[in-house]
């Protein structure tokens, strides 16, 4: 069995281009990918001429895990393909007021109720992911912009944590940034396939704020501004210990490297 489930008005939009079925997105739009590996890869793709055109992404899933099925199932509740928990994690962040990119569609193949294949397709963000902001602009702010941002991002990643999520794959590459015209930074976070719902362990978000730690370069955060980041984070508990929890974060961010090299930007 296969079927496409779109959000909003956008199955009007596909169809003008000829893409309504599961194989018109899982091939035809996702031709010539390359990269990923074998389980999932990425494509960007463009429909529209000049200035009406819009740019999407689409998430291939290919022969899930066991384990993928059942932890998609425990956090939905019932029998969920993985590009269907992508879309549906997206959806829950956003009615929650945790920015994300905007899901279009996902599609699945169902074989005797099991998915075969999957996909998602999410809309272009508009907005600059925060490693390329960083690499691009960074050491040309001064430090009272740096600690701004680095701030905000501690709030944000307080306000996911708030609804009980958790992120493992909670890396700056996975977060993105907006300046407003007053000058203030929005954030939203991408990357939702190994996102958890319901989450309490105080110690499961902690190692989310570890591994976005680790991947803070050094070339552009100074342990000061790592300090921040997590103070940020604590903020609204004037109760907590900060410094025990700069620890805490530091051991999990620590393990996290003994294990991964940092992802360069």
């Amino acid at each position: 069995m296969q079927r496409v489930v779109f959000a909003d008005s956008w199955s009007g939009f596909f169809a003008e281009f000829g893409a309504e079925t599961f194989g018109d997105f899982f091939e035809r739009l996702a031709a010539g990918a390359t990269g990923g590996n074998s389980r999932r890869n990425v494509v960007r793709f463009g429909l529209g001429k000049d200035s009406q055109e819009k740019t999407f992404f689409i998430k291939r899933f290919f022969r899930p895990h066991f384990k993928d099925i059942v932890f998609a199932r425990r956090n939905i509740g019932e029998s969920c393909s993985q590009g269907r928990y992508e879309y549906e994690n997206a959806r829950f962040l956003i009615d929650n007021g945790v920015e994300s990119y905007r899901p279009v569609c996902y599609g699945e193949q169902m074989v005797w109720g099991i998915e075969a294949k999957s996909f998602v397709v999410t809309e272009k963000l508009q907005s600059t992911c925060l490693s390329d902001f960083v690499r691009e602009k960074w050491k040309a702010l001064d430090r009272r912009e740096q600690e701004k941002i680095v701030a905000g991002t501690g709030e944000f990643v307080r306000r996911i944590h708030a609804l009980n999520v958790s992120l493992p794959d909670l890396y700056v590459y996975h977060l993105y940034i907006t300046q407003s015209v007053a000058g203030e930074y929005d954030f939203a976070v991408i990357d939702l396939h190994r996102m958890s719902r319901n989450v309490t362990s105080r110690n499961q978000k902690l190692k989310n704020l570890g591994r976005l730690h680790h991947s803070m370069l050094g070339d552009y955060f100074d342990d000061e501004l790592k300090d921040l980041l997590i103070k940020s984070y604590a903020a609204d508990n004037p109760g907590s210990d900060v410094n025990a929890l700069i620890v805490q974060v530091k051991r999990w961010s620590k393990a996290i490297s003994a294990r991964r090299k940092q992802k360069p930007y």
